[in-house]
């Protein structure tokens, strides 16, 4: 059986939309099916293009979901400081040392002052009541300085440097 090309729903569809109406097909058309694979391998058995063309724009709107999820990081990007303090406070939250949550609050908000990541540290991370912020700013400024500094130390000895060959005297043939 053949289906009609253009899908029922607009081009602008949300991802909610584009799901709802790949379930209705696969309800109405492809109920046998035990998987979405096999609802896809039918669909394309069918020639049925309004599926096959709808999975697509489902597909494509899942990916398009991803990328924007961590489009905030990218170092063209901009944010509210309200947005800025909502991933603030729910990084110092997710990691339990201090170290790493300075060190991902710092890397993924490059563009932010130390000073106001300091400020922000503070409000959320109870092991830091005992700092001022300036000796949150040093430990941000540290982290940052000493990790790219350590990790240009690497990157330097890694580049210029022949490899040498270990030396393995027990996997030598002793005969």
């Amino acid at each position: 059986m053949k289906f009609k090309i253009m899908a029922d729903t607009p081009p602008a569809a949300s991802l909610a939309e584009l799901e709802a109406a790949l379930d209705a097909m696969v309800q109405e058309r492809y109920n046998q099916a035990e998987s979405d694979e096999e609802a896809d391998a039918q669909a394309l058995q069918a020639q049925d293009g309004e599926y096959l063309q709808t999975r697509i724009r489902c597909l494509e709107a899942l990916l398009n979901a991803a990328n924007n999820e961590v489009e905030w990081i990218g170092p063209a990007a901009r944010s509210t400081p309200g947005q800025a303090l909502r991933r603030i406070k729910a990084l110092c939250g997710r990691f339990p040392d201090l170290y790493s949550a300075m060190a991902v609050v710092a890397a993924t908000h490059p563009t932010v002052s130390r000073e106001m990541l300091a400020m922000a540290i503070k409000q959320f991370r109870r092991d830091t009541e005992s700092l001022s912020k300036e000796d949150v700013m040093g430990l941000l400024v540290s982290i940052v300085n000493g990790g790219s500094q350590g990790f240009e130390a690497v990157l330097r000895t890694r580049k210029n440097s022949e490899r040498k060959t270990a030396s393995l005297p027990w996997g030598k043939d002793t005969d």
